[in-house]
């Protein structure tokens, strides 16, 4: 290593000033709220872009925790640096549960087929290129688990000879490796090669109080693996051809001897765009992946002086899909048109060994099925008059559960298959009502289809027990609103909007016996709220990034347990405010200081178990000492707050304390 960072330190070339286009705060492309680039002023949603600098210049150790503070986005306020897997889920707007928005890298799920869970190792930090986010249903486009919104990850293009080696280490031996390389071959193609390893010891994440002998620290480490070609050429959209290849392995211990997690993967993907002039073009995606989950829990005391093991589980899953999309604009009223059709098919089995609370093996059990999903959607981009643009669009999904078996020492059993076809329409709409103001509005209907974990699989987990349920149908957006407007002042921009969903058919877990719950389509949720993003550039050197989310979601219906009727969904808050500072000076340093508060929330739907409100500072500060080289300081929760972020089988779980680390990046280019 030190070979390496002595030829990149003698081999850079010194920095050159090159001047920087002039854009204003909304002539930013933006791909994900379309399917294909379209400028921030055309846009009829509420969209935001986090550049590769914004996160270069973040404290956070991975992407999750970049993204937590961006209005209107939903997360467990522990970050994926530590939480068991199956809690590292996304929504947007107030919907809460779990898989309610849709996660993207490079316009691939990375969203897990299987689970509904977002594998945030995959995306190392120092490989993004940016992160676009789209709020409000947009399953006219994207279909299922999009009916909150969309977060796509853009990764790094090989469009250089570059080298890049970023080392740190920190608290609680916490280390992280990251290398990236890439060259191009004649001037037509590139190819890039990264690896990430990271590990952290971790702290004991239950409050005091509740703590006993047996809590052991929770820790993770993992790694992965990135190979990418892509054509040089390509434009706003992206280059004209892709292929990736992700290798990811990870391990979790959760606190407890027999409480841990590991997870492994292979994927391949690509894509391509063909241009010509008179017909438009036409671009495909394809993917392929196969996944491995292995995980145990512990049956626990009340006085936690003894655990035993409750179960384990090895669930292997393979994920597949592609699409086929064409666009063309016209020239009559500025408008566009764009057909798609798509298709995912996932399979997973769940081979589990079942043990009593006293660590008794009881029985093996083995279950799974098929879930395959064809999706054909339009959109259509029109300019009826002057400054006015209207998009109405509209997907036809058909979702099939089939092919599943349950088989126990007993024998086997089919388990009843089911499909359902469900149209997702969305109108929306901006008008610039002056040179530096324009408003928004849209419409819609969305879904989310049960994932195959909650229809095969359900869980066990700290003594109790979740059953599957193979009769569930999709949770739907009945109705979705938004009314909004972006402010061009000076060198900012203010984007505020309006918000209201109203959700039937939700999934929650219902009490059937002590100790045992099922999931089951039970009831209706309501959220409405505002949101307001300002990102304001305070002169050369300084930048500020607020944000405020308020979101009143409330249940309305709930047949299994009328009481909660009124409450505030699980985990969201009320209030939600983010800012981030930024200074840069390279004769001096850069420097971002990023806070986010949450008001009190509850961690279930009968409100018994409380979550703090908190306020979290980070803290980065960077300075480069050479062309090549360049030496960072973080500190995350700077205050060393301690806090209850979420609740684990109704126990307290603290949120990350003072973290602090130091680290360098060498480049070449």
């Amino acid at each position: 290593m030190w070979a390496l960072a002595a030829a990149l330190l003698s081999a850079a070339p010194p920095l050159r000033a090159e001047p920087a286009a002039v854009l204003g705060p909304l002539d930013v492309f933006v791909i994900t709220a379309s399917r294909r680039a379209q400028s921030l002023s055309r846009i009829t949603a509420h969209a935001s872009v986090l550049t590769a600098s914004d996160v270069k210049a973040s404290p956070a150790r991975a992407l999750d925790d970049v993204v937590r503070h961006a209005a209107g986005v939903h997360m467990k306020a522990g970050g994926s640096a530590v939480i068991p897997p199956a809690t590292q889920t996304v929504s947007m707007l107030g919907v809460g549960g779990g898989a309610r928005a849709l996660v993207l890298m490079d316009g691939l799920p990375l969203t897990d087929g299987f689970g509904g869970w977002v594998n945030w190792g995959k995306a190392p930090t120092p490989l993004i290129a940016r992160v676009e986010i789209l709020r409000g249903g947009s399953s006219s486009l994207y279909g299922t688990s999009a009916m909150s919104g969309v977060i796509n990850i853009l990764t790094r293009d090989p469009i250089e000879r570059a080298a890049d080696l970023d080392v740190s280490y920190g608290s609680r031996r916490t280390r992280r490796l990251n290398l990236y390389a890439s060259d191009t071959f004649r001037r037509k193609f590139g190819v890039s090669a990264a690896f990430d390893r990271y590990e952290t010891g971790g702290y004991q994440w239950l409050q005091p109080p509740v703590r006993g002998p047996i809590e052991r620290d929770v820790w993770a480490r993992g790694w992965s693996t990135h190979l990418k070609a892509a054509s040089l050429e390509g434009g706003a959209d992206g280059p004209l051809w892709f292929a990736r290849a992700i290798a990811f392995s990870e391990r979790r211990g959760h606190g407890l001897d027999h409480f841990f997690s590991s997870r492994d993967s292979l994927e391949a993907g690509g894509g391509f765009r063909v241009v010509t002039d008179a017909s438009g073009d036409l671009r495909g995606t394809a993917f392929a992946g196969r996944h491995l989950l292995d995980a145990s829990n512990a049956a626990v005391n009340a006085a936690r002086t003894t655990e035993a093991l409750f179960v384990r589980s090895y669930m292997p899953s393979l994920d597949s899909g592609g699409g086929l999309q064409w666009s063309r604009p016209f020239d009559a009223l500025a408008s566009s048109v764009t057909l798609g059709v798509d298709v995912r098919h996932v399979y997973a089995r769940n081979n589990q060994d079942e043990f009593s609370a006293a660590g008794t093996y009881q029985r093996s059990l083995s279950s799974g099925g098929q879930q395959t999903n064809v999706g054909t959607y339009a959109l259509a981009s029109v300019e009826p008059l002057p400054g006015v643009v209207v998009t109405p669009s509209a997907r036809v999904d058909h979702w099939r559960n089939h092919h599943a078996i349950q088989q126990t020492s007993a024998g086997a059993a089919a388990l009843p298959s089911k499909e359902f076809t469900f149209l997702s329409p969305r109108l929306g709409a901006r008008w610039q009502l002056t040179e530096p103001f324009a408003a928004r509005a849209a419409v819609y209907r969305a879904f989310t289809a049960p994932t195959l974990q909650s229809l095969y699989r359900g869980a066990r987990a700290q003594g109790a027990t979740l059953l599957p349920n193979a009769g569930l149908g999709p949770e739907v957006t009945r109705v979705g609103a938004e009314l909004g407007g972006d402010w061009i002042i000076g060198t900012g921009l203010v984007r505020a909007t309006l918000f209201w969903q109203e959700l039937t058919d939700a999934i929650a877990a219902v009490t059937i016996a002590p100790g045992t719950q099922q999931a089951r389509n039970i009831g209706s949720i309501r959220s409405r709220g505002f949101l307001l993003e300002a990102p304001w550039r305070l002169g050369e050197r300084w930048s500020a990034k607020p944000a405020y989310t308020y979101t009143n979601a409330t249940i309305r219906g709930n047949v299994a347990a009328p009481a909660t009727v009124g409450n505030t969904l699980p985990e969201i808050p009320v209030h939600f405010a983010s800012l981030s500072l930024g200074f840069d000076d390279p004769r001096l340093a850069t420097a971002r200081l990023t806070g986010r508060w949450l008001s009190r929330r509850w961690g279930n739907d009968a409100h018994t178990q409380p979550l703090d409100e908190h306020l979290v500072l980070d803290l980065r500060v960077s300075r480069r000492l050479t062309p090549a080289l360049e030496v960072y300081f973080d500190a995350e929760n700077l205050l060393d707050r301690r806090y209850t972020a979420w609740q684990l089988g109704g126990q307290p779980v603290l949120g990350e304390p003072l973290y602090l680390g130091v680290g360098a990046r060498l480049r070449y280019r």
